[in-house]
């Protein structure tokens, strides 16, 4: 356990400068998109993998899961006025302080009940159901940028 975890902090403080390089190349959202992607996708890939390849995968998903947050952090000031940032800024660390604390319970919750595969399932689709949502800002700011 030891192994996996640091496995995945490596890979985890290797994203904060990829998903940076990555952000100022492809663009905020595109990087939102790949990162998220590649998170939920890699999360269902070691699933069915054997101990020695999911080891193997753990930094590469380390890199998106740790630097989603670095690109997530950075689209608060491209979304919101100058005059609002400070209640956006609140809006998000609350959400994200409080959907860290209540997602172990959550999943703890259903891990005891339907097993730790079917709770990794869940993790997935719930980091793939950002998708719609960084498609919809996507279209919130391109539409502002037309106005």
């Amino acid at each position: 356990m030891g192994l996996a975890l640091s496995l995945l902090f490596v890979g985890g403080a290797a994203g904060k400068l990829v998903c940076g390089y990555l952000g100022v190349r492809l663009g905020m959202m595109k990087t939102v998109w790949l990162t998220e992607a590649a998170t939920g996708l890699l999360i269902l890939l070691i699933l069915g993998l054997g101990l020695n390849p999911a080891l193997a995968m753990l930094p590469v998903l380390g890199v998106a899961l740790n630097g989603t947050s670095s690109v997530l952090y950075g689209t608060v000031p491209d979304l919101v006025k100058a005059d609002n940032r400070e209640h956006a800024f609140a809006l998000f660390y609350t959400g994200t302080i409080g959907g860290g604390a209540l997602s172990p319970i959550a999943f703890g919750f259903l891990s005891d009940h339907s097993g730790i595969p079917r709770a990794m399932k869940g993790v997935a689709g719930m980091v793939l159901l950002t998708l719609p949502l960084a498609w919809w800002v996507q279209r919130q700011l391109a539409a502002r940028a037309l106005s």
